[in-house]
């Protein structure tokens, strides 16, 4: 394939770019590009930069002067102020504002002539003058082309000082994020990674490949994050295929996280010309955050304002100013706080900040979120109401509850947070248990199950551990009692065999508490069906308990 599309004439060295108006003050940032089309190397000797003033005919000055050097073939020369990096020679004048021109000279002669603004006359220009652009540079598209008309060869464009304004060979790699909901500790979780060919070539198959990686991190993104390590080397799925210059293809990088927050970097390798966006990278937080949603009120009584209750769990304040909430459509309402949240403090969030909550002391902090989103009242085909989905303001998510509707009885109850272990999947909510319906700023009313007791307690049961966020554990909770030192617990089909052997311990009388993924020993999925559970107690009389359990996989 030839290095150049023959979409015109091909000079021999050519004005591939020029930044004559960078962003801000010019401070030595202007430069022009000068590329050699010829194989062989081009001969600089008597070669001038010359710029023209459109203002008036015959006004050319000389900027730059070539020593005698030769340009190597397919090469490129950047001419540019002190604050070009890459130049490769010195502008000895600035270059102005359109309309003006650029031309290279030689000998007498003009090997390439670039015009841009409105030009009166025609020698500052070749068939039509290219556009007048601020902030950006010209380049010519593609590189080396030349129609002999100034404005079909040349667009405002990202400048790229000393690289090809169209690579050749050039990929870019983006990150497509899960589903914007709450990632659960030990649940599967997949990202794809979007490689697009930005080049004018098409890359051959298996001439690119995918690495990705998971690093450990302490603290928050927006405020102090470390990366720890070391880094786990992430399973990558999915094939290499060739790819026309604008087509992109996926693969997939997925595994099992464990609680905590982690940094995803993936890397392109291959060869490639531009590698500006061969790498991207991705927060992501197994469990929640250090701020959880811990009350909603979807169905108020009438005449009385929607609301949602947050609690900062950390032991540092968090500034929740330009966090955002997100219901089931998605758009993120950006939050307003006077001031910090206080460790172990609770946020009331609403539209108003000043409308009257009843049971709201004065001191708690209002958070103001408008436009609302609305919260919805009624299940629809997927059993849930709504989702909510708290973000940082590095777009990090905090939270996320799936709510349905179904779990309230009445108007002006609000849902309250079950469990006070937030980080253990099938997190449960109930119907606010206070006689004024609700418990706004305050510690919730209901009491986290399952409670202890020397009976087995099985929550939920059924389970379904099929990876959706919602009663993927089974939580199991019993006490071990004075009269014995430990326990085994065990897991068993309806045939009788041993599927997994969940817990023991002889570590005295006191409450246990454990949950169950769904899985064998072996890790393998178990099918749908009935279980049953076995606990022996041990160091004491003999004691079993048998209860049956119920897993459903949708």
């Amino acid at each position: 394939m030839p290095l150049f599309p023959t979409l015109g004439v091909l000079a021999t060295l050519v004005v591939n770019e020029v930044l004559y108006d960078p962003a801000g003050a010019d401070g030595g940032k202007e430069y022009v590009e000068v590329l050699n089309l010829s194989t062989a190397a081009f001969p600089l000797a008597g070669l001038e930069l010359q710029v023209g003033d459109g203002a008036r005919a015959g006004s050319w000055r000389t900027v730059w002067r070539a020593s005698g050097d030769s340009l190597g073939p397919q090469a490129l020369l950047v001419i540019g102020g002190d604050s070009v990096a890459v130049r490769t020679a010195t502008l000895e004048a600035s270059l102005q504002n359109g309309p003006d021109a650029v031309r290279l000279w030689q000998q007498g002669r003009s090997l390439d002539l670039l015009g841009y603004g409105a030009h009166t006359f025609p020698e500052y220009y070749e068939g039509a003058p290219a556009p007048d652009v601020s902030g950006a540079s010209l380049a010519r598209f593609p590189d080396g082309v030349d129609t002999e008309v100034n404005a079909a060869d040349f667009r405002g464009a990202t400048p790229t000082p000393g690289r090809r304004n169209a690579a050749r060979r050039a990929f870019a790699v983006r990150l497509v994020p899960p589903a914007p909901a709450r990632l659960w500790p030990f649940r599967p979780v997949e990202v794809l990674a979007q490689v697009r060919n930005t080049g004018i070539e098409t890359l051959a198959s298996g001439s690119y490949s995918v690495e990705g990686r998971l690093l450990p991190v302490r603290g928050e993104p927006y405020l102090d994050a470390v990366v720890l390590g070391p880094a786990q080397a992430l399973t990558v799925r999915g094939a290499s295929p060739a790819l026309a210059p604008g087509d992109s293809t996926s693969q997939a990088l997925s595994w099992s996280g464990e609680l905590g927050l982690f940094r995803l970097e993936v890397l392109l390798h291959g060869a490639d010309e531009d590698s500006t966006d061969h790498a991207a990278s991705l927060w992501l937080r197994f469990g929640g955050g250090p701020v959880l949603i811990q009350e909603i009120l979807f169905a108020p009584s009438a005449g009385a304002p929607e609301w949602i209750e947050v609690g900062n769990r950390d032991g540092r304040p968090h500034d929740l100013a330009g966090w955002t909430l997100a219901d089931a459509t998605g758009h993120p309402v950006s939050l307003r706080a006077s001031r910090p949240l206080a460790p172990g403090e609770r946020a009331i969030l609403a539209a108003d900040s000043t409308s009257a909550i009843p049971g709201l002391a004065e001191t708690v902090l209002r958070v103001a979120v408008s436009p609302w989103p609305s919260l919805n009242n009624t299940d629809d085909d997927t059993g849930f109401a709504d989702v909510l989905v708290l973000r940082d303001r590095t777009g990090l998510v905090q939270d996320a509850v799936t709510y349905s509707a179904a779990w309230g009885s009445e108007r002006g109850r609000s849902l309250e947070r079950l469990t006070a272990d937030p980080d253990a999947r099938g997190l449960l909510w109930a119907p606010c248990k206070d006689r004024s319906g609700s418990t706004p700023g305050r510690e919730n009313s209901a009491s986290a199950p399952p409670g202890w007791s020397t009976e087995l307690v099985l929550q939920p049961n059924p389970f379904s551990p099929d990876g959706d966020g919602q009663e993927d554990l089974l939580a199991v909770a019993f006490e071990v009692p004075a009269s014995h030192t430990g326990f085994q617990l065990a897991l068993f089909d309806t045939s009788g065999r041993r599927r997994r052997l969940l817990a023991g311990d002889r570590l005295g009388p006191g409450p246990r508490r454990f949950v169950w993924d769904g899985n064998d020993d072996a890790g393998r999925s178990l099918e749908t069906g009935v279980y049953v559970l076995r606990l022996e107690l041990v160091g004491g009389p003999s004691a079993t308990q048998l209860r049956t359990i119920g897993l459903v996989r949708r």
